[in-house]
C-alpha cells in the first residue's frame, strides 16, 4: 500500500507573499532596465533619445497646462497625447518593446532558476521565509513548473500588453477569494507558495 503525500505547510499569507514578489521583481526589472540600455543597438538608443524627448516635452506641458488653466495649453496636452506624432509613437514603440522584451527575458530566467535550482525559493521567498511547492508530493517544483510560473510573472510585469496588465490584476487577487491562497498560475503548474516557517 502506497504512501499518503504529505501534508504540505500552510499557504503563505497574501501580504507576505505580496511583499515577497516585490522584492523579486523590483531588483530585476532594474536589472533588465540596465540590460536593455547596455544591448541596445544604434536603432534602440536613437529611438530611446526621441521617446525620452517625448516624455519630457510632455511633462513640460502638462506643467504649464496644470499651473496655467489656459485652454489652449490643454488642448496642446490633449494633441500631443491623442495624436502625437508617427515617429514619436514608433520611436516610443520600438525602445518600449525592446526594453520590455529585454526585462521579460532577464526575469524570467533569474526567476525560473531561482525557483528550480534553490528548493522552491527565490531571494523574495528567503526573505519573507517563504518557499513554492509542487503538490501533491510537497517537493521544490520541477523545471516545466518554474519556467511557467516564471513567464506568468514577467510578462505580466515586463510587457507594455493591456491584457497581460488585466490578466494580472484579476490573478493577484484571486488568493483572497481562495482557501488554499492560490493564484492561476499556482493551479496550473500544481504548485502552492508555502510558510518555509511551518514546515
Amino acid at each position: 500500500m502506497a504512501n499518503p503525500p504529505p501534508i504540505p505547510p500552510p499557504p503563505a499569507g497574501f501580504w507576505w507573499r505580496t511583499f515577497a514578489c516585490l522584492a523579486d521583481v523590483i531588483p530585476l526589472m532594474l536589472l533588465g532596465w540596465a540590460l536593455a540600455g547596455a544591448l541596445a543597438g544604434p536603432d534602440e538608443l536613437a529611438a530611446r533619445k526621441q521617446a525620452d524627448e517625448w516624455t519630457r516635452s510632455f511633462g513640460e506641458h502638462y506643467a504649464k497646462a496644470l499651473r496655467s488653466g489656459d485652454p489652449r495649453d490643454v488642448r496642446t496636452l490633449q494633441d500631443m497625447a491623442l495624436r502625437p506624432k508617427t515617429e514619436d509613437v514608433g520611436a516610443i514603440a520600438i525602445w518600449y518593446g525592446f526594453l520590455g522584451n529585454v526585462t521579460f527575458v532577464t526575469m524570467l530566467l533569474a526567476l525560473a532558476l531561482q525557483e528550480w535550482l534553490l528548493d522552491g525559493r527565490t531571494l523574495g521567498k528567503r526573505i519573507f521565509s517563504l518557499r513554492t511547492i509542487a503538490l501533491p508530493e510537497a517537493e521544490p517544483p520541477g523545471f516545466l513548473p518554474a519556467l511557467l510560473r516564471s513567464a506568468w510573472k514577467a510578462a505580466f510585469f515586463s510587457l507594455p500588453n493591456p491584457f497581460f496588465m488585466v490578466l494580472g490584476i484579476v490573478n493577484f487577487h484571486v488568493p483572497l477569494f481562495r482557501r488554499d491562497k492560490r493564484t492561476w498560475h499556482d493551479l496550473w503548474t500544481r504548485t502552492q507558495v508555502v510558510d518555509a516557517k511551518a514546515g
